[in-house]
């Protein structure tokens, strides 16, 4: 188990849990969490080491029955060498291989989901949720049983999620997708090594048609669909913000593969069609073409980046003509960056530089950007 121990004080943020989080590539954010504690113990912070378990680490290689194994010795477990051991030990590690068990108080643990590290990532942590969207935990004591399973090579096993009683025709709330915030009915439940995988039907068209949805996750839909309310504009601006950040932050801090390069291209390519996306709300449509604009630089597209820039200006002018809630003051600095970038005007970004200063903003999507632009302009 990676981690020292925390401190078992008692804290005005509730009990420590061992939180249930998800994470596309376990390998990154295990770095990440190196990188906490180290940051923790040099600075003497008094909450003590994160401590968490990382399950891959133990399904690198699996021991085949009857091969001798003793730390002592120094041996290590075998790779499987036959099709059919290499095939279950892939689906095993498959399984397992996105989770990460972190043992936290709740209020630790939602500073580390909104760490900046962690919120501009390709790779961040997310809580897995259960059926009525609660965090999931896992008592101590079974926890600790799990962890001696995942030690112990001689036993195969694997976690699938649990849709339990879910039916055909039964309607759900998509919570990814374009189509975030729809209903949908289930037509098929596949269960899979990496767990559950839905076929929806999604009317359109007035009913008229059927869109079949396939190869859906269970973190991808919310059961009891009356009982949930979705911000849509806020959850779109939010997903094209925090993959452009990351773009933005490779190019700003480090040479690119042709790898990288290629599919940041294909990233920026897909995002650049939200272009068309209209939102009634103000500040959503300002935000997003501040995006839209920063999308364009980076993309190398000219006569796009000249038209955005026009269209960028012209908000400008309307937020400063007027007398401005906090959000268009927010919003006025986002396009103050994305202007910086498409002109190279630093008067754009000094009037960032200004407002971060002097208003100190929560958003810290906000207050990465204008991070990032004085760095260098890319």
């Amino acid at each position: 188990m990676e981690g020292g121990e925390i401190m078992e004080k008692t804290q005005s943020n509730g009990p420590l849990r061992w939180y249930v989080l998800t994470t596309l590539s376990p390998q990154q954010t295990e770095m990440r969490l190196q990188a906490e504690n180290a940051a923790r113990s040099a600075s003497g912070d008094s909450r003590g080491a994160l401590q968490y378990f990382i399950p891959y680490q133990f399904l690198k290689r699996r021991k085949g029955k009857g091969e001798p194994f003793g730390k002592a010795s120094g041996e290590v477990p075998s790779i499987p060498r036959s099709p059919e051991k290499v095939k279950a030990n892939n689906e095993t590690r498959a399984a397992l291989r996105r989770y990460i068990f972190l043992r936290a108080h709740e209020e630790e643990l939602n500073a580390i989901l909104n760490s900046d590290w962690n919120r501009w990532s390709d790779n961040r942590m997310q809580c897995y949720y259960d059926r009525e969207r609660r965090k999931v935990t896992i008592p101590e004591l079974m926890m600790e049983k799990f962890i001696d399973a995942c030690c112990d090579l001689q036993i195969q096993f694997e976690l699938v999620p649990s849709l339990d009683g879910l039916s055909a025709d039964e309607e759900v709330l998509l919570n990814a997708t374009p189509f975030r915030g729809e209903r949908a009915k289930v037509l098929s439940v596949i269960n899979t090594p990496q767990g559950p995988r839905l076929t929806l039907g999604l009317k359109i068209f007035s009913g008229a048609m059927v869109l079949r949805l396939n190869d859906i996750g269970e973190n991808d839909i919310i059961r009891h669909p009356d009982e949930v309310v979705l911000a849509d504009d806020s959850h779109l601006i939010d997903n094209i913000q925090r993959r452009l950040l990351a773009i933005l932050d490779r190019r700003v801090n480090g040479q690119l593969s042709d790898e990288e390069r290629a599919r940041d291209r294909e990233t920026l390519n897909s995002l650049f069609n939200y272009r068309y996306h209209h939102f009634e709300n103000p500040s959503a449509r300002r935000h997003l073409l501040a995006l839209m604009l920063l999308c364009a630089h980076l993309r190398k597209d000219k006569p796009s980046e000249s038209e955005l820039t026009v269209a960028a200006l012209t908000e400008l002018e309307s937020i400063n003509s007027r007398r401005s809630d906090k959000a268009a003051t927010d919003v006025r600095t986002y396009l103050h960056c994305a202007l910086y970038l498409a002109t190279g005007n630093v008067a754009y970004r000094e009037e960032a530089k200004a407002y971060i200063r002097d208003h100190e903003p929560k958003s810290l999507a906000l207050r990465r950007l204008v991070k990032l632009i004085r760095k260098k302009r890319v």
